[in-house]
């Protein structure tokens, strides 16, 4: 059996989403609903990409918790899975050590440290039998102090935060510009936007150095593509971890949909990289380790 091409697989699930008009990094859950999928066995929180293909197994299969277990997990546990039961596919980055050959000296270089990406499958505990569900282990993620705390406990030197017609980051003068609050529909959707320029501003060569914020040009379709979705899906994030209603997250996500589109088809790998750049972010802005 021929590997599977593991970005291949991810952005195919991806695409098919957006083309049937569900947006994974959109929060469409009740507040009831923890949007950060964890691992029943462990405890801990999925990140990067993962997060959004579990999302989205929910959307689609009505889970009515995003907690998730392996099949070894479920037999090491006393359980096991439902007859008929399907996986799903999640990406976990495996450390390897290539000693590479110089063909000329014919002898072996330095080691040189990688991370291959694998497939994993993981079931939702709501397709295993005889699992033990404590209450500690449904309740939601715990919450940071406050949407504002994202802001006031940005690291180092923050940006410049101003008031203005229209919501944006401009990495020359690293300042945002947002409308007040009482021009949103709601709180959330203040928030929601904040934090969606908050995300572009990491990406500010003092920061985190990412191509699309430091090398900014607008006429460069792929990368000006790459970068809002990294900031949409990074505000999901923000508004997980801070545990807000985010159903309003991106009043303009349409608009982008299709070039979302195209530019995955192009680049395979565009979404996975895209995950993890807003799972960095995220963790820049709040060291969000779950």
């Amino acid at each position: 059996m021929k590997r599977k091409d593991v970005c291949q697989t991810v952005t195919n699930n991806i695409i098919q989403a957006l083309e049937n008009g569900v947006i994974p990094w959109k929060k469409p859950f009740k507040s009831s609903f923890s949007p950060i999928p964890t691992n029943h066995f462990t405890g801990k929180a999925y990140r990067g990409i993962n997060v959004f293909l579990l999302n989205l197994a929910c959307i689609q299969m009505s889970y009515p918790n995003n907690t998730w277990v392996t099949y070894r997990q479920v037999q090491k546990l006393g359980g096991h899975i439902k007859k008929g039961e399907s996986s799903e596919d999640i990406l976990f980055w495996k450390r390897t050590i290539l000693h590479e050959k110089n063909e000329e000296l014919e002898e072996e270089t330095s080691p040189k440290e990688v991370y291959i990406a694998r497939i994993y499958h993981v079931f939702n505990i709501a397709q295993c039998e005889g699992l033990e569900i404590t209450e500690d282990q449904q309740k939601e993620l715990p919450k940071i102090q406050s949407c504002e705390s994202v802001y006031d406990n940005y690291p180092e030197i923050k940006p410049k935060l101003c008031t203005g017609s229209r919501a944006m980051y401009i990495p020359s003068t690293d300042q945002i510009s947002i409308p007040n609050m009482h021009d949103f529909d709601s709180r959330e959707s203040y928030y929601a936007t904040l934090f969606h320029e908050l995300v572009h501003s990491t990406g500010h060569a003092s920061r985190l150095n990412r191509e699309g914020i430091a090398q900014a040009n607008r006429s460069d379709m792929i990368k000006y593509s790459k970068e809002e979705l990294i900031a949409e899906m990074g505000a999901s994030f923000l508004s997980a971890v801070t545990g807000i209603d985010n159903n309003d997250l991106t009043d303009n996500a349409a608009a982008y949909i299709y070039s979302w589109l195209e530019v995955f088809k192009q680049d395979k790998k565009m979404v996975v990289k895209a995950a993890s750049y807003a799972q960095k972010a995220v963790d820049y802005l709040v060291s969000f380790h779950g």
